[in-house]
């Protein structure tokens, strides 16, 4: 079984409510870091290869934990 390296990221909690941070990938092709309970988040960082990739991980997290999010609010 082959196992690959996993990044840990430290997250800040939410600047709206405080509740925990998860980031996310979409699609392979982008990634975004949202509030699990109010939906506040960073907008989608672009990437097109596992290089890229990393960058696009470590600049979601700059932006949230610099608190450089919207919160649009929970969907139904």
């Amino acid at each position: 079984m082959e196992y690959k390296d996993e990044v840990l990221y430290d997250l800040q909690d939410c600047p709206f409510c405080g509740g925990p941070a998860l980031m996310d990938h979409v699609g392979g092709w982008c990634v975004y870091i949202e509030c699990v309970d109010c939906g506040a988040r960073t907008g989608h960082m672009e990437y097109k290869d596992e290089k890229s990739k990393k960058a696009a991980e470590l600049a979601s997290v700059e932006l949230w934990n610099n608190g450089r999010v919207v919160n649009f609010g929970r969907g139904e």
